[in-house]
Parts: structure tokens; C-alpha cells; sequence
């Protein structure tokens, strides 16, 4: 089943030279993209997603400011100011009209408990942010149906070594391909 689930990470911007995100992507041993951290990159990659090609979507990227990795239940209809590696965002709704929340559909109350009574490094959030996470997750959540998306925030490498959060990934992927 591992085949079947899709991981991806973003590249780097800001401070974030080397994305943690991108690099347990690659090392999860399962499908993996990283996409370069901008609005149009993310649309790009969605739209051109082979639907067949998976069953899980698991997206991850990186809270800076976190010291454990977290499960984003939501994902909100809202970009903050910031603006992305190409110089491109305004503020405001992702898409007018649009529900103001979806819920992620990889996580269940049961897989979600499972997985943070075995591992204190992982948290439930229900705050994606207001940058590329959020967007890519309300975006993927709008646009694919019938498969099982997903977001997981993860730490710095000031934060959190990959190597343990790497064990904290896969302990989630044992958990969601069950």
C-alpha cells in the first residue's frame, strides 16, 4: 500500500535553505514532488496530478516555529500578506464563494488519537497558517475527490533533527496505510 500514498514537500524560501519538509518527502520511501514554495507552483502541481496515480495525499511543510510535527485537521479559505518566492500573494480569501473551512480527509478522530498517544512529538492543530501550507491543503482539499488528503506540518532541523522526525513520519505513514 505504500506505493499508493504520494508525499510532497515544498523547496526552500525565506530563511529555510534546506526544507525539512522536502527532505522527509524524499527519504519516506514512498512517490514524492517537492514544489517550489509559490501559489502558481502549487495550482501547477494539482492540476496536473494524476488521480489514479494514488490513493493517500499526504503533504508536508515546515512550521518554523514548532518544536513537534503537527496534524492539520483544516484548512482555511484565507492567504495571509506574505508573499511567495516569486514575489507573488495579496491577502485575502483563496476563492470567493468557497466554504471558509474544509476538513482534511486523511486524518480520522481514530487514526489521528492513534497516532498521537503513541507519539508525544505529534500534535493535532487546527491552525494550517495563512502561507503555502494552507493554500496547497485548501486547494488539493477543493479540488480532489474520492482519495484521502492530508497535511502535516513538521519542524525546523534547529527544532527537530530529521532523523526524528523521520521516525515520527514513519510511525504516521504505518498508521495511515493500515
Amino acid at each position: 500500500m505504500k506505493e499508493r500514498t504520494l508525499i510532497t514537500g515544498f523547496g526552500p524560501f525565506g530563511d529555510i535553505k534546506e526544507n525539512p519538509a522536502a527532505i522527509l518527502a524524499e527519504a519516506s520511501g514512498r512517490p514524492f514532488a517537492v514544489i517550489e514554495v509559490a501559489y502558481l507552483a502549487a495550482d501547477d502541481f494539482l492540476s496536473k496530478l494524476d488521480l489514479g496515480s494514488f490513493d493517500r495525499l499526504l503533504m508536508l511543510g515546515v512550521a518554523a516555529g514548532r518544536d513537534h510535527l503537527s496534524i492539520e485537521l483544516f484548512a482555511r479559505n484565507w492567504k495571509g500578506d506574505a508573499k511567495d518566492v516569486r514575489e507573488e500573494g495579496a491577502e485575502g480569501l483563496i476563492e470567493a464563494g468557497a466554504p471558509l473551512l474544509l476538513e482534511g480527509t486523511l486524518w480520522t478522530a481514530e487514526n489521528a488519537s492513534q497516532i498521537v498517544a503513541f507519539d508525544p512529538r505529534v500534535r493535532i492543530s487546527m491552525d494550517a497558517g495563512s502561507y503555502l501550507c494552507n493554500y496547497i491543503y485548501f486547494r488539493a482539499l477543493q479540488h480532489i475527490s474520492g482519495k484521502r488528503v492530508g497535511f502535516l506540518h513538521v519542524a525546523s532541523q534547529e527544532k527537530m533533527s530529521i532523523e526524528i522526525q523521520m521516525l515520527s513520519l514513519q510511525k504516521i505513514l504505518e498508521v495511515i496505510e493500515a
